[in-house]
């Protein structure tokens, strides 16, 4: 009897500690660690430190805006490659992101080389490299405009890399012409001598024309010298002198007074190529045309 009383209340005890609700510190812990998990979630997205400084609060739904533009087919071609170049600008680690990304997808020829020229609005070690790989790619479209992307670095590294372009005969024309231009426009005197160079010694009428081109885009305070001795050089062919006469009707600077100089040339082919050179830069003033 005495027994059967013992094993009953035993089993009593058992089921009140099973039935014991959890002591206070074990519901405080499961209640932090549900906090903390619905904490994590709610974070809103930041993006990660930028190399470039960070634009203001409403610049990520602008960037969303214009790579929906970029990579939307329907769009004009000239909107989607104006895209290419505002994310250029706004230039954060989200933006850089999807100028990558247009590389890599199928988008237009014309696109990708807005893209390309558009990393030269860009100072980082990443878009020097790109450029790079770019310029020396098998897309002349795209070579031609990371060409352009690295003259607007204009710095000693955008001379250097598009001289030897230019200077590669494994490139295609078109690249190797895109160079020369592109070098008229760094603002070094190194890339100024790789101009002379080039004119010099590559015999190449399309290249010749190029380089002429891109010298002409220098200011001509800097080139006069450079196209007076090349103009009254007996060894230059006349052909290359119209070419460089023709290059400094379009250039910046007092170029009417300059190629007045040649409207008396021995030379009638030279003669005629500088009296229509200086009629088109000033149409209502023939006093200009010495030998008139």
């Amino acid at each position: 009897m005495v027994l059967g009383i013992i094993a009953v209340l035993a089993a009593n005890s058992h089921s009140a500690d099973r039935a014991k609700a959890p002591e206070p510190e074990s519901v405080a812990a499961t209640t932090n660690a549900a906090t903390a998990a619905d904490e994590i979630t709610a974070q809103p997205y930041r993006p990660a430190n930028l190399s470039q400084p960070a634009a203001s609060t409403n610049s990520e739904p602008e960037t969303e805006r214009l790579t929906a533009l970029l990579f939307n087919t329907g769009a004009p071609l000239q909107a989607r490659r104006r895209s290419a170049r505002s994310l250029a600008n706004i230039g954060t680690e989200q933006a850089m992101a999807a100028l990558k990304s247009g590389l890599t997808n199928n988008l237009p020829p014309y696109v990708k080389s807005a893209i390309a020229e558009s990393l030269g609005q860009i100072f980082s070690p990443e878009a020097t490299e790109l450029l790079h790989e770019l310029v020396k790619g098998k897309d002349e479209t795209v070579a031609r405009g990371a060409a352009r992307g690295l003259a607007a670095h204009d710095d000693a590294d955008a001379a250097k890399t598009l001289g030897a372009i230019l200077f590669n005969d494994h490139t295609p024309l078109s690249v190797r012409t895109e160079a020369a231009l592109a070098l008229g426009d760094v603002d070094l005197p190194a890339a100024q001598d790789e101009l002379t160079r080039a004119i010099s010694q590559i015999h190449n009428e399309d290249i010749l024309e190029s380089a002429l081109d891109g010298m002409a885009r220098r200011r001509f305070s800097e080139t006069q010298d450079f196209f007076r001795s090349y103009l009254n050089s007996p060894k230059v062919p006349t052909d290359a002198k119209i070419i460089a006469i023709e290059a400094v009707r379009d250039a910046d600077g007092d170029v009417g007074s300059f190629l007045s100089n040649y409207v008396n040339d021995p030379n009638a082919e030279v003669r005629a190529a500088a009296k229509d050179a200086v009629q088109f830069l000033d149409p209502v003033d023939p006093t200009l045309i010495k030998g008139k």
